[in-house]
């Protein structure tokens, strides 16, 4: 029987006012049954998903490019920076003010538009990074009910377990097989941070 099975059944009894409730005391002695273990690594599945590969290839793509868009600007900044210090002592004060004014706006522009386009990166790694664990969250139940698994147990907050009951290579092998890929959301387009609620 799977979990979802299993829940449609606890669902209609309660709609049914209770029909089917175990006496307390009769639930108490009821012997339980011993839970079946299933360990997964979380952190090989998302090494391993070919999906979570190629999501961080576009990140680094996307991270080349803002690199030398805006180490382009930085340089064209820094040049106007060194030519307002050579023209301090040749133009009218008031002028010279002027020009730096001028300048630490548009500097100030340039640290905004980066911190801007950073949050968007991020914003958009998140997003598709949800995808895969989405997926991989359908895909532990699936396994689990697979397995007659109980419990399913990260690897990482256990001692100690015969490898039999590590599922890992599954969950990777179904993972890769329902969600090969995700597409990279373009960053430009300023989707919510993943998470974050609509207003």
């Amino acid at each position: 029987m799977s979990f979802k099975s299993l829940a449609g059944i606890l669902a209609a009894a309660l709609l049914a006012g209770g029909a089917l409730c175990v006496p307390a005391a009769e639930a108490a002695s009821a012997p339980k049954p011993a839970p079946v273990v299933r360990v997964v690594d979380i952190q090989e599945v998302m090494e391993r998903s070919t999906a979570v590969q190629g999501i961080r290839r576009e990140l680094d793509a996307y991270r080349k490019t803002y690199d030398t868009e805006f180490a382009a600007k930085e340089k064209a900044l820094k040049d106007e920076e060194r030519e307002l210090v050579r023209q301090q002592s040749l133009i009218d004060p008031a002028a010279y003010r002027e020009k730096v004014q001028a300048f630490q706006q548009k500097f100030a522009t340039f640290q905004r538009e980066l911190k801007t386009r950073q949050q968007l990166l991020q914003n958009a790694y998140a997003a598709a990074l949800n995808q895969v664990s989405a997926q991989v969250q359908r895909i532990w139940a699936a396994v689990a009910d697979a397995e007659g698994a109980t419990l399913l147990l990260p690897r990482g907050q256990v001692l100690l377990f015969s490898p039999g009951y590590d599922v890992t290579p599954d969950v990777i092998d179904r993972l890769n097989k329902a969600l090969p890929s995700v597409k990279f959301p373009d960053p430009m387009t300023k989707a919510p941070a993943a998470g974050s609620k609509k207003k």
